[in-house]
């Protein structure tokens, strides 16, 4: 089943310019690109000799810690092993000295910076490094937020179901320019980091829900992801949930599931188990951590489900939703152990569905109507008995918020996805149906939440007291 696209004509021809601008590695077309290339000249180029170094895209931040952060770069162009990085906190007059990455084959490098000071801004400097160890040319300049302590306000970003593709020709699929605004946007309010509630990529090119036919469409997908968020990611931490699109479901063949897990383990990295002390999976697909006063707890709805979700070709059961033995032991384990006044689950969609359409309720829609349905009512019940006050998810391509037992479930939108769901395949009697993104709020006293659209309004808001 493949679903059309609303408004193809009017969309295509810009985003098709856009993202090709910001795939490659210099600013394009008014598209927000922060790729920088250098003339290398004396910078090794690799076994061909000197050539120009490219980013593809802005860098990626990603997993910060109290005293620390990871960045991963791609170059579009040049050997990784010659770049280096600089850090200083903000507004210092010395960097470190050079930190050397780890290269990971063909064009990433990584880095794991410790020994920061916690809740504070620090800048960081991406930088190549000359054969004969003179000067050096600086690629890249952002800055990172370490993770705050207790007591500390911020503010974090949310967007859901960008559907990006590896074909950005290819009309059935998340609107390029969309998200590209979105991360703009959410650039601009300058939020501590951000996070993706799932169905980052998009595979309708291959068919419904199929995974990608090899490694290199997941890894030209990933890529647009990054060039799609802009310079976002280079100053707010990166944080990803699962879903059913990103092709690493229960029920795909090990081979299928690997074809996506290895490009996202290298492209757009996340918390190890051994990151935070809330521990995860092994695979970068569920874990927690806290941030100030608030607990943030990302779970994976599709990987340990065994059963299809293929709509009409496949419905599956509304109930054989799971988060397998393992990560629901987890789960609960983590919400017994909390300690943090606010306390928040990330999911793609419940564990669990209830909407007017049976075949839609199997799909996993519906939110907050599905709370006491199959696996969802057993962590629904957590939730209530931990504290536990707001479930945020995506999947339905809407805003809407709906609170069950004093719980709240919200949906922050959609940022790329071309099709929004209406009340007879949702259930939602109030939804919006507008693209954008979420923003939060929290302080020792209250967390607001906030949906604002591609305009810039906000269509809603709430306080949790």
């Amino acid at each position: 089943m493949k679903l059309p696209d609303p408004q193809p004509n009017q969309r295509l021809a810009r985003a098709v310019a856009c993202l090709a601008a910001l795939i490659v590695a210099a600013a394009g077309a008014g598209c927000g690109s922060d790729a920088v290339t250098a003339d290398a000249g004396a910078l090794d180029g690799g076994s061909d000799g000197p050539a120009a170094l490219a980013l593809r895209g802005a860098p990626l931040l990603f997993a910060p810690t109290a005293d620390g952060f990871g960045v991963s770069v791609v170059l579009s162009g040049g050997d990784p092993a010659v770049l280096a990085l600089r850090v200083r906190a903000a507004g210092a007059a010395d960097w470190t000295d050079a930190l050397t990455g780890d290269v990971r084959p063909p064009d990433v490098a990584q880095w794991r910076v410790t020994g920061l000071s916690p809740g504070a801004r620090h800048q960081y400097r991406i930088v190549a490094r000359a054969a004969d160890a003179g000067a050096e040319i600086v690629l890249y300049e952002g800055s990172v937020v370490t993770r705050r302590p207790p007591g500390a306000s911020f503010s974090f970003a949310m967007v859901t179901d960008t559907h990006v593709g590896a074909d950005p020709t290819f009309s059935n699929q998340g609107v390029p320019a969309t998200t590209s605004a979105v991360s703009t946007a959410i650039g601009a309010a300058a939020p501590d980091f951000m996070v993706n509630l799932g169905d980052v990529l998009d595979f309708h090119q291959y068919g419904f829900n199929e995974p990608p036919p090899d490694k290199s469409i997941a890894r030209d997908a990933y890529l647009n992801y990054r060039a799609l968020l802009a310079g976002t990611t280079a100053n707010a931490a990166h944080y990803e949930v699962l879903g059913g699109w990103d092709s690493e479901a229960g029920c795909d063949t090990p081979d299928e599931v690997d074809r996506s897990r290895s490009q996202r383990l290298l492209y757009v990295p996340g918390p190890d188990p051994t990151t935070y002390p809330e521990g995860g999976g092994t695979f970068e697909n569920y874990y927690a951590f806290t941030w100030g006063d608030a607990l943030f707890v990302m779970l994976d709805v599709f990987g340990y489900t065994p059963g299809c979700h293929l709509l009409g070709a496949y419905p599956g059961l509304v109930d054989d939703w799971t988060l397998g033995a393992e990560q629901l032991d987890w789960l609960r384990g983590v919400l017994e152990n909390a300690t943090a006044k606010w306390r928040f689950i990330f999911i793609h969609h419940p564990v669990g569905g209830m909407s007017p359409d049976p075949v839609e309720a199997a799909y996993g829609r519906g939110g907050g109507a599905a709370a006491n349905v199959g696996e969802q009512a057993v962590v629904h019940q957590l939730m209530r008995d931990h504290g536990v006050q707001v479930f945020f998810y995506g999947h339905d391509h809407v805003f809407t918020d709906m609170t069950v037992d004093g719980i709240h479930y919200t949906l922050p939108g959609s940022a790329g996805a071309p099709w929004m769901f209406t009340e007879a395949q949702t259930g939602y009697t109030t939804s919006w149906p507008d693209s954008g993104w979420g923003r939060v709020d929290v302080t020792p006293d209250s967390v607001h939440v906030s949906f604002v659209n591609l305009a810039g309004a906000t269509l809603y808001e709430f306080t949790v007291p």
